[in-house]
């Protein structure tokens, strides 16, 4: 077999470079194993504060949600999630 012979060795490194930088990138979509996202991933609409609709992608948090929304009103704001970021769900 003939390969074609790569006319600029740099470009084909950069090529290859890229092409690897972009494997090791994170997903956008959270797994089950991402305990917190970070606060702009999970709050879609930028309104500042986080439903369950908003966090489909990660089940961790909708599965702890009664617990960080201290004040029930089925919501998460900043605050609430900042403090079980900081150490409330480490306790489990």
């Amino acid at each position: 077999m003939k390969f074609p012979r790569i006319a600029n060795p740099l470009f084909a490194a950069s090529l290859v470079i890229v092409s690897l930088t972009a494997f090791a990138e994170p997903s956008a979509m959270s797994t089950d194993n991402e305990v917190a996202p970070e606060w702009t991933k999970a709050d879609s609409n930028r309104d500042g504060f986080l439903t369950k609709d908003e966090l489909v992608a990660f089940p961790n948090l909708v599965h702890h949600f009664d617990q960080i929304d201290t004040d029930g009103d089925t919501r998460i704001s900043q605050t609430e999630y900042n403090a079980w970021v900081d150490g409330d769900h480490r306790k489990e």
